[in-house]
Parts: C-alpha cells; sequence; structure tokens
C-alpha cells in the first residue's frame, strides 16, 4: 500500500527541522572579547621597537615583520589565506592577528609619508584599502585605512593599516580579524596598538667619537637562546656563518668596528661525543692567548674569564665561558682602550645576561 505523506508528519518534521537549527545556531561559538589580565612585551631586537599583546597570544617573527595571533589555530588559517587566496574557518579557526612591519627610507626609495602611501595602497590593492584618516603613534602622525574583504564562501576579513613615518623608517601596524571578530576585539586591538613604543630617533653629532660612544640607554635583545642588554645605538646581528661548531651567533657593534660583542652558543653532545666544558674552556682559551684566568657570575652560573693579550695595539679583549644544560656559551668583548667608555657598557651587557 502507498504510504501518503500528511500535512500533519510534514508541519512536525519541519518543526523539528527548525528546532534543530536553531539548536546547531545557539551551539556556533560567538566572537566574545576577552578579559586581560596580564600582558607579554615583544621588543624587535633588530630596530628596538616594542609591542605589548595578550599573555598566550602567539607571536612570530622575522627580521622584516612580526605577527601576533589571538591562538596558533587563527595563525594557522591565516597563513591559508595569505598563500593561498582565500579560507573558509570554523568558530575555533576565527580570530585576530596584529601584524608590524618596518622598511628603511633607502630600502623603499622613498622619503615621504604620501610617497610610501602609495606604495602601500598599490601593493595591498587586493584589500581594497579606503576610508583614510588621521592617525598617531606617540607623537608621530600617520594615517590609516580601512579595509574589508570577502576571503571565503562565508568567510570575510576586515581590518585597519596604520602607516607612520620615523626617523628615516616607515612602520605600519596593521590589525583585521575573520568574520565579527574584528570589531568585537576592536577595543583589545586598539590597547595593542596604543602600547607600540617606536626606537629613540638616532642623535646626530658633529664629532665622530661622540658619535661612536655607547648609548646610556638601553634596549633589550631576547629569543629563545639567551637575552641581555646593549646600547641604544648599538646593532645586534645574527650571522649566518656559525665558526667552530657554533649553533648561534650573536654579534653586536657601534660605529666602531673594534669595539664588538660577540656570543657563541656551542653544543655539549655532537657526533663526536659528549664535550666536557672544562676540555672545552683549555681547548678555547688558548687562542686568545691569555694573559690571566678568573672566575665570575653570571645569572648565577659559575663563569671562567681570560683576559686576552691585545690582539692589536690598544685593543683589549676578555673572554668568557659558561655553560647551561646542554649548551656552552662563549662570549667575547673587545673594546678600544683609549675610549674609556666601552669596556663599562660592554661588562653591563654581560651583567645583563640570562640564559635560557
Amino acid at each position: 500500500m502507498k504510504k501518503i505523506f500528511s500535512h500533519g508528519t510534514f508541519a512536525a518534521t519541519l518543526i523539528l527541522a527548525v528546532m534543530l537549527s536553531l539548536v546547531i545556531t545557539s551551539c556556533k561559538k560567538k566572537a566574545q572579547l576577552p578579559t586581560v589580565t596580564e600582558w607579554e612585551t615583544f621588543q624587535d631586537p633588530i630596530n628596538g621597537s616594542e609591542v605589548q599583546y595578550p599573555k598566550g597570544w602567539k607571536c612570530d617573527t622575522d627580521p622584516k615583520r612580526t605577527k601576533i595571533y589571538s591562538s596558533q589555530a587563527v595563525a594557522d588559517k591565516f597563513y591559508e589565506f595569505y598563500t593561498q587566496g582565500s579560507a573558509i574557518v570554523n568558530a575555533e579557526q576565527s580570530g585576530v592577528e596584529v601584524e608590524l612591519t618596518s622598511e628603511k627610507f633607502a630600502d623603499v626609495k622613498v622619503g615621504t609619508l604620501e610617497a610610501y602611501k602609495a606604495k602601500v595602497l598599490e601593493n595591498y590593492g587586493p584589500l581594497n584599502l579606503s576610508n583614510e584618516q588621521p592617525a598617531a603613534f606617540g607623537k608621530e602622525n600617520g594615517v590609516k585605512f580601512s579595509f574589508g574583504v570577502k576571503v571565503g564562501k562565508e568567510t570575510n576579513l576586515r581590518g585597519e593599516k596604520w602607516i607612520i613615518a620615523h626617523d628615516s623608517v616607515f612602520y605600519m601596524v596593521s590589525i583585521s580579524g575573520f568574520n565579527e571578530y574584528f570589531e568585537v576585539y576592536k577595543p583589545l586591538l586598539e590597547k595593542v596598538i596604543e602600547s607600540v613604543k617606536l626606537p629613540k630617533p638616532k642623535i646626530s653629532y658633529k664629532d665622530p667619537n661622540a658619535a661612536s660612544l655607547p648609548s646610556l640607554d638601553f634596549s633589550k635583545f631576547s629569543n629563545d637562546f639567551v637575552e641581555f642588554e646593549y646600547p641604544q645605538n648599538f646593532d645586534v646581528t645574527m650571522p649566518k656563518e656559525k665558526k667552530g661548531g657554533a649553533v648561534h651567533s650573536i654579534h653586536t657593534e657601534g660605529l666602531r668596528k673594534d669595539c664588538t660583542f660577540d656570543l657563541e652558543i656551542f653544543p655539549t653532545k655532537t657526533d663526536k661525543g659528549e664535550v666536557k666544558f672544562e676540555k672545552f674552556v683549555d681547548d678555547n682559551k688558548v687562542k686568545f692567548k691569555p694573559k690571566s684566568t678568573g672566575s665570575e657570575k653570571i645569572d648565577g652560573l659559575n663563569v671562567v674569564t681570560v683576559t686576552a693579550a691585545p690582539p692589536a695595539k690598544d685593543i683589549e679583549r676578555k673572554v668568557y665561558f659558561a655553560t647551561k644544560g646542554e649548551r656552552i656559551y662563549q662570549i667575547v668583548i673587545t673594546w678600544y682602550k683609549p675610549m674609556a667608555e666601552f669596556q663599562p657598557a660592554f661588562e653591563k651587557m654581560v651583567a645583563s645576561i640570562k640564559i635560557k
């Protein structure tokens, strides 16, 4: 016998479908502005700028930019969008991004905010930047743009780009979020922008000797291996070429190339077997033709020190050896003796070291 689908059955089925839809909708995670009680600070080791962000957020950085995400899942989804040009996000993958970039006038070959603004509008054409408004970081005036684009069938990306010029460098901060997250998180994102600190302007000197002296103001460098403070007018670099089996190298110097701070990190476990700290010190200190040896403490660790023979006229050198976990740390400070300001500055750097 043929079954008849009655109006009553249809109505009941329709009601059930509507109720199920409401249940699913009510279960969908909605964006809510989180309460933030703790913040972390990132300081760019290259240009010295700083930014604060909520503790627990994901921070990725390279020499050209810093990106901060509300979670790792959000970072993965933004990466998908950047590489594929589209993205479909679920509740766990939806969130916000903060991006900080800097470019020197010389690198982009323009020297005014107007000219750089034109480049930004061209480079970020797909975002349809619009609604230009005045903006400021601290005492520096700039501009900001709004944008909103569809990046998936049910996914939108909304945000703002802030641009300023400071001390021959263009800085851009972008804040963005998927779907409703940008508007909900905007008060928090604006606090992140308010926390941005730009590097202090470089001081111009008529006397080149005065210009080379280490600044009395110090910045902080930090990575996965070590943390230390250094004069603000010095540059910190991480040479790609590693010597003697080092796994990581950090080089710091100012205008004088004979006044330097070098930190190299070596593994205690190698293909040739375990390296004993005492033997490492004995094998390496001879390279510096030691005048004397001693001991100090760095970050609570016992450190072997070597006062090295002068590598050249009026040049002094001191070496520090420390070990922690499965790493050995070698620190070499070299300075021009007639300029007495360098030695205490370098010793202050050494004293500030925290080994991770």
